[in-house]
């Protein structure tokens, strides 16, 4: 074992002599951990915006109205900032808002303007009121603003002293509240309410409920800004070069004559104490404890990123962040949940492992190695390159450096033993160290070894693997065991010379393993992804989101069971409830919280070595190693945001056009798109305030939008709708009241009710002229039919007359002639007699049906007078019977088709009955009725037979047939019976929509007649 002072350097010797001047002038330091006021200036988060990010330059003013929002002020310009996007404010009125002196915001909401050339403006709701001589007030230039704990309002002015606002106009402070005739200078109302007013190279102060001012005896010079510290200590920052504690919360003078040497016009204390200090060309200065005597400021300048060099304003704002504006943008300062740690710029290749009293050890390629206690960084007498740190179980600190092992004892590294001999360049990747005390070395390209009473043994070939086969990872469970971890998917588990390889068949997924920890759990972390031993093979776990655990380089599970895993996403935290239940419920995403370059996280961690990059230091701090630095956080004492983000609709566009504004807005009518523009006024990380909104009658739930602040709709019907958001912070605090805002869109005139009604008719119209066109085509197209019907009839019944029925009756001659030649009385003549005599009825019968081809359809003329006829015709030929025919209803003009099947039916019914019925007494019974055309044929003779109704007809004859045929082609519904003993009754019943001319529209209006009490 070797101690350092003996060790031969490889390196030049002033290393040895810088090391041991850092020793001396350092010494020891505090044990205590740091609190947020013993963070430098450079371990804030900042971020600047320029006029390349849409900043205003020049800014002169700053302040934060109730409503959350950001106002900067300009030499021309009044500008609102939501922590995103920079907006220039344009009064509704048009009047412009130039040369701006001073800005004050209003507990009530209000923002107080003061202008340069005089006069002032109240900004409210949207809407500016300005304030003049008219109203009051002097034509100097307004300086400083203040609103008392009764709500009343001060203004002091450069020339003319200090005024107050009562019922709408100004007042000039006097003699009766011994007001010393102020000029220039600043006000300042205190947390108890108490009035400071400094000017005239005086401070004066009118206590909460008195009726005049009070000396303090301080003497001032010019007075920028007036500021109170924690301690109620208000401090002065005087234009003639200092910043420093003028008189005592009582008015007494304070008694300490420490002073800031700086010319400044901006100071604000933040919500720790510190106090912040902008200056007139020397950038910014923070005295982290102005209480302290010293006042010891750290400078924070153009050189170290600051947007300029000359600051005015300074402010504080709601959430605790420290804005400043410069000449050249705007600046701001936050407490990040990761701290930089404050090793030497340029190092790199941080192997960290954690010392005695919340120190830590860290060793570098390219610097000594170093021990970080509080701010201070000890150098020790260890030279680069360091690649690996381990911390065993017993609190042992172990490096692997160029030339073997070192250990730390009693704060200083000790050499403990040289490599194996034949290496060639060895490099430590991995160490741990097992239960038996033997320490675990993974050297690259020489593979493992195990290093115990300072004896070197090579254990690749005992585990089954090579040299080449590199251990990238390394640790020891509590029972003991040593995992190693290997590229592909490959863990070994060392137990007491036990060897068990686990794979992909056991679960692993992680790719190449750079990370192991062994406590109450095992984990592994890989290229990608992190997976836990349940006790026989690994299970994954996943968290909820969108950024995956890939590129595990460091994994911490802290003693309550919450879980830190240092990724190449960022820096994961899941909860001790997240992660049991994800060890419970396999397959489960548990939530959790990232950190990024938002929280302070410089750059991503290294994945071949140093490894692990995350250790937990003895005083609780985790410390996460990057490629460019290495921060800290304390999980204990972490900043959380409790405000939720007060919520504000800032837009609304309809088709490309701005509306104006308003808790409700009526829309252009026939508005094709809907933009509405939104945003959540949390300026410490508006990068991650999220949205959620709807638009009731639209949105059935709520739309996660994630940082999107922008809503877009399209091709809204005309209504009424409420558009609502709502958002949380960066730390997922909901302000669930949102903003709302209602929005109608009045409909056009062919959105219009009485619009629709009209286009429904003419809907209806159209279609009824298109029905009537197609009726009359129907009917145009029916009347060539039945031309070509009556055609064809009249060509049959010609034939049938010229041919068939004169043959008959020549052959009926011939026979007659024949039969004359035989003598009288003998039976042949009787019988062919006989036969003639049915051979001229035949004939009869048969020149009546052609008769009836040839009867015309328009000759049939109304049905009645047809059936008339018809009757007439068959009484001659028949014996004497009783024909009556019948109408009911007021007779219409029936359509051509239905009208002759109806009268060729009804024809049909007449020469049967008068044929065969035997009747005495015919009736034919016409019905116009409302809804169907009915025509009832009765007679009172013998009846028809019930086999021919069962039949159809008799054999032979198609008479019945053909009146059924006749029937089913025009959709009529066609009964025949036989009335008991008394004869038989043909009944046809005719739609009205088929057999009126016309039908559907006669049959709407009779209905309505009817319905209305009328005729037909």
């Amino acid at each position: 074992m070797k101690d350092v002072t003996s060790h031969r350097w490889t390196r030049p010797l002033q290393w040895s002599a810088l090391t041991l001047c850092v020793f001396l002038l350092c010494g020891s330091v505090a044990t205590a951990q740091p609190d947020g006021r013993d963070r430098g200036i450079g371990q804030f988060y900042h971020s600047r915006w320029t006029i390349k990010e849409g900043a205003p330059g020049q800014i002169s003013a700053l302040a934060q109205t109730r409503d959350g929002f950001l106002w900067l002020a300009t030499a021309s310009t009044l500008y609102s900032f939501d922590g995103v996007r920079f907006e220039r404010f344009e009064p509704s009125n048009g009047a412009p808002l130039t040369t701006i002196q001073t800005l004050h915001a209003a507990p009530d909401g209000g923002l107080w303007i003061g202008f340069q050339h005089g006069g002032a403006a109240r900004l409210k709701d949207g809407q500016v009121t300005h304030f003049g001589e008219a109203e009051g007030l002097a034509r100097s230039q307004v300086v400083s603003f203040a609103v008392d704990t009764h709500g009343g309002t001060w203004a002091l002015t450069m020339a003319d002293g200090l005024f107050r606002l009562r019922d709408g106009r100004w007042h000039r402070v006097g003699d009766d509240r011994k007001q010393p005739g102020a000029r220039g200078g600043t006000l300042l109302v205190d947390r108890d309410g108490t009035l400071w007013v400094a000017a005239n190279e005086t401070l004066v102060f009118l206590p909460k409920g008195g009726q005049a001012f009070r000396e303090t005896g301080a003497r001032v010079r010019w007075v920028g800004k007036l500021a109170q510290a924690p301690d109620g200590t208000i401090w002065a920052a005087e234009l003639d070069g200092s910043v420093r504690p003028v008189v005592l919360p009582t008015g007494e003078l304070h008694p300490s004559t420490e002073r800031l040497e700086v010319v400044s016009s901006g100071m604000a204390f933040d919500r720790e104490g510190s106090l912040w200090v902008s200056t007139l060309g020397d950038g910014l200065r923070r005295v982290s404890h102005p209480e302290r005597p010293g006042l010891v400021a750290e400078p924070f300048t153009e050189k170290e990123g600051l947007s300029a060099d000359y600051a005015w304003p300074l402010i504080l704002d709601r959430e605790g962040n420290i804005w400043v504006g410069t000449s050249g943008g705007l600046d701001r300062f936050r407490h990040s949940a990761l701290v930089l740690a404050e090793f030497p710029r340029g190092a790199h290749d941080f192997a960290l492992a954690a010392g005695e009293d919340g120190a830590i050890w860290a060793g570098t390629t390219n610097r000594p190695l170093m021990r970080l206690h509080g701010k201070q960084v000890e150098f020790a007498s260890l030279g680069p390159p360091v690649h690996c740190a381990h911390r065993d179980s017993k609190g042992t600190v172990w490096l692997g450096a160029a030339d073997g092992l070192w250990r730390i004892e009693h704060g200083r590294p000790v050499h403990v033993a040289a490599f194996p001999p034949g290496l060639d360049g060895p490099t430590v990747q991995a160490m741990s160290a097992d239960a038996e005390g033997g320490l675990w070395v993974s050297i690259s390209g020489a593979g493992l070894f195990r290093l115990k009473d300072g004896v070197w043994n090579s254990m690749s070939e005992r585990l089954g693997t090579t040299a080449k086969d590199r251990v990238y990872s390394a640790a020891t469970d509590a029972q003991g065991r040593v995992w190693l971890g290997y590229r592909g998917n490959m863990i070994v588990r060392v137990d007491s010379g036990e060897v068990r390889r686990f794979g992909t068949a056991d679960g692993l997924d992680v790719g190449l393993v750079t990370a192991l920890r062994g406590g109450r759990r095992v984990w592994a972390g890989g290229q990608f992804g992190l997976a836990h031993f349940d006790g026989q093979r690994f299970q994954p776990l996943l968290v909820a989101g969108g950024e995956p655990l890939r590129g595990v380089a460091g994994i911490l599970e802290l003693p309550d069971g919450g879980l830190w895993v240092h990724a190449v996403p960022g820096i994961f935290h899941l909860r001790a409830k997240e992660v049991a239940r994800a060890v419970a419920e396999p397959g489960y995403r548990a939530s959790s919280e990232r950190f990024d370059f938002l929280d302070g996280l410089p750059a991503r961690p290294t994945l071949l070595r140093p490894l692990p990059t995350a250790v937990q230091g003895t005083d609780g701090r985790l410390w996460f190693a990057t490629s460019n630095g290495v921060v800290w956080l304390d999980p204990t004492r972490m900043f959380r945001n409790p405000l939720p983000p007060p919520v504000a609709i800032r837009a609304v566009r309809v088709d490309g056009q701005r509306l104006g504004t308003g808790p409700s807005r009526t829309l252009p009518e026939r508005a094709m798109s809907l933009e509405i523009d939104y945003t959540a006024l949390s300026l410490s990380i508006p990068e991650r305030v999220r949205f959620r909104y709807r638009l009731e009658g639209v949105d059935a739930t709520w739309q996660d939008v994630g940082t999107r602040r922008e809503a877009y709709y399209t091709n809204l019907d005309p209504g009424r709708y409420r558009f609502q958001v709502i958002a949380a912070n960066n730390d997922g605090v909901w302000n669930e009241t949102g903003a709302t805002l209602e929005l109608v869109l009045p409909p056009a005139f062919f959105q219009t009710r009485w619009f629709r009604a009209l286009g429904f008719a003419a809907v209806l119209a159209a279609l009824w002229l298109l029905y009537l066109m197609r009726l009359r085509q129907v009917r145009a197209h029916t009347r060539g039919l039945l031309e070509e019907r009556h055609q064809e009839r009249e060509r049959i019944a010609r034939e049938l007359h010229d041919t068939l029925l004169q043959g008959i009756h020549g052959l009926i001659l011939r026979f007659q002639a024949e039969a004359e030649k035989i003598p009288e009385g003998e039976p042949a003549r009787a019988s062919m007699e006989k036969a003639l005599d049915r051979a001229d009825d035949l004939l009869v019968e048969g020149r009546d049906r052609v008769k009836g081809l040839r009867t015309p359809m328009e000759e049939l003329g109304e049905l009645s007078r047809a059936f008339e006829r018809v009757g007439e015709e068959l009484v001659q030929d028949h014996r004497p019977t009783g024909f009556h025919v019948v109408v009911e209803g007021k007779p219409t003009t029936l359509a051509p088709l239905v009208c002759d099947e109806v009268f060729r039916i009804g024809r049909e019914a007449l020469v049967n009955a008068f044929q065969h019925a035997d009747a005495r007494r015919i009736e034919v019974e016409i019905s116009y009725g409302h809804d169907v055309l009915r025509l009832r044929v009765r007679d009172d003779g013998r009846g028809i037979d019930a086999e021919v109704l069962t039949a159809g007809g008799r054999p032979g004859h198609w008479g019945l047939a053909g009146m059924r045929e006749r029937a089913r082609k025009i959709g009529a519904q066609l009964d025949i019976w036989r009335r008991g003993d008394s004869g038989t009754e043909v009944d046809l019943r005719v739609p009205a929509a088929t057999a009126y001319r016309g039908g559907p529209k006669r049959t709407w209006r009779s209905r309505l007649r009817r319905r209305l009490g009328g005729g037909r």
